[in-house]
């Protein structure tokens, strides 16, 4: 697939999971999708934002946001006010969420040298569960595929792992030990781990968040650019409802 296919395939899928029209997220306004699915998503490819929730929620929006571009709504007094009016209803901003899809194959990525790798599936992978330090590679679910990185001393050094909660597209997260980061390890298990993933016939994405700076160049090195981000939102511990 080429990139235009791949975010293609994306806005597809999201499409299934919020239960609307892919040409949602290609509209030239922004979208205000009414659900009972949840209280309040908001999602952009770059230009207009898409927006789904409660429909009390919706209206808000429609009338505070109109036409604001994506950018403007989730940045500065916007983001604020949108937070401050989830919190009055007993809701807040989840965490950003910034998705990347591999868009750039001709990238490389040279295995570090005195490490052991070692590939995990389905009827694997459990045995990784005891290592619960590496909980960004895995969520001790639905993990479905895993490559770990292992030192020479009979201990993991760094793992990527993918889940398929989202179906077809497959979740990558990568841990790598404090001792052992800065020696390309990041880039060379999530490369080498989205070619697998892409050659079993599922499309790997790749999340982080803006502050998340090594996060995110291990994503640009690994060939991943980023594609659309959004907030969702999730109710506020009872001791801070305001």
């Amino acid at each position: 697939m080429d990139k235009h296919e791949k975010i293609a395939w994306a806005k597809r899928k999201l499409a299934d999971m919020w239960r609307c029209d892919a040409s949602a997220f290609d509209s030239e306004h922004n979208v205000y999708l009414e659900t009972a699915d949840t209280f309040f998503e908001i999602a952009t490819f770059g230009h207009h934002a898409v927006m789904r929730g409660d429909p009390m929620m919706m209206a808000w929006c429609a009338e505070r946001f109109g036409s604001t571009l994506a950018r403007w709504i989730l940045d500065g007094d916007n983001l604020y006010s949108l937070d401050t009016k989830l919190r009055s209803l007993g809701k807040k901003l989840a965490g950003e969420h910034m998705r990347y899809l591999r868009l750039c194959p001709e990238t490389t990525a040279t295995a570090p040298v005195g490490f052991t790798y070692k590939w995990y599936h389905k009827d694997t992978i459990g045995a990784l569960y005891e290592h619960r330090t590496f909980d960004n590679a895995l969520n001790f679910e639905r993990d479905v595929i895993a490559l770990a990185a292992w030192d020479g001393q009979g201990k993991i050094a760094a793992m990527a792992g993918a889940d398929d909660y989202w179906g077809s597209m497959w979740q990558i997260g990568i841990d790598t030990l404090p001792e052992y980061r800065r020696l390309g390890l990041g880039v060379y298990l999530v490369k080498t781990l989205a070619l697998a993933i892409e050659a079993g016939g599922n499309l790997p994405f790749y999340t982080t968040w803006g502050p998340n700076i090594a996060s995110a160049r291990v994503a640009l090195g690994a060939g991943f650019l980023p594609v659309w981000m959004g907030y969702p939102s999730q109710d506020l511990p009872q001791s801070v409802k305001i």
